[in-house]
């Protein structure tokens, strides 16, 4: 995997060792007070800047109103540490108000096991990062695995998988809603459409990619959970393609 940005404008590279540090600063600051072993030595093993500043493809026209995020894989050495609320939460939102940070930033969160797991069924989004990432941060000792390449029938027989179970939970939501709408509860209703939105999004993402990270999206000054696909797989940005479950 390569290791330099030298291809971004300097503005970027700057942003990103701001962003990078940001990050780093406030997991030190998370496990500081720790007490159980896994987490008071937990570890950040790498950041990986992904999707297109990674690949040469964003885009940067801030006076047509669009500037591509920066999506940044962070690997840690325990899967509790993944949870934002508890780790990322002041992270991110350091990022988002720091003047001197002037692109968005969707962070992911994974272990290492999870990742290689991903690789090695040669699912095709953990295989791009591996082709196409940049690592910002990481320390010696662990490294991706080799990816398997994914072959068309094992990447249909996923598909239909996935397929069949989503469809069975949008068909739910659906009728629980049509239910609510007999009963004159339109909050519900509204509810449980949203649901039902949702459910068709996560269920074209898997079929399309294999792959739906947790992604917080930020509304109205609060924090929503949200399963959705970063934009790195050139997809709309999470936060422009549903709304937050409870403004529904």
């Amino acid at each position: 995997m390569r290791t330099d940005v030298d291809h971004l404008p300097p503005a970027q590279q700057e942003e990103l060792a701001r962003v990078t540090q940001i990050l780093m600063d406030e997991f030190a600051v998370a496990i500081s007070r720790a007490t159980q072993p896994w987490k008071k030595n937990g570890k950040v093993q790498k950041i990986v800047l992904f999707g297109s500043y990674a690949r040469g493809d964003w885009v940067d026209e801030p006076d047509n109103g669009y500037q591509s995020d920066y999506d940044l894989l962070l690997i840690v050495s325990h899967a509790d540490l993944t949870d934002i609320a508890e780790y990322w939460y002041v992270a991110e939102d350091r990022i988002l108000r720091d003047p001197a940070i002037g692109r968005p930033v969707n962070i992911i969160v994974h272990t290492l096991a999870e990742v290689n797991q991903g690789l090695t069924r040669g699912e095709y989004f953990w295989v791009d990062i591996a082709r196409d990432g940049i690592a910002l941060y990481e320390l010696p000792g662990f490294e991706l695995t080799t990816p398997r390449p994914l072959t068309s029938a094992d990447a249909y027989e996923m598909a239909g998988v996935y397929f069949a179970d989503w469809l069975a939970k949008i068909d739910s939501a659906l009728k629980l809603a049509n239910f609510a709408i007999q009963e004159g509860e339109r909050k519900d209703a509204a509810f449980l459409l949203h649901q039902a939105a949702e459910r068709a999004y996560t269920c074209y993402l898997l079929v399309r990619s294999q792959y739906v990270p947790l992604c917080r999206v930020r509304h109205n000054g609060t924090y929503a959970e949200r399963r959705t696909m970063p934009s790195g797989f050139r997809i709309p940005r999470c936060a422009n393609v549903l709304p937050v479950i409870g403004s529904a």
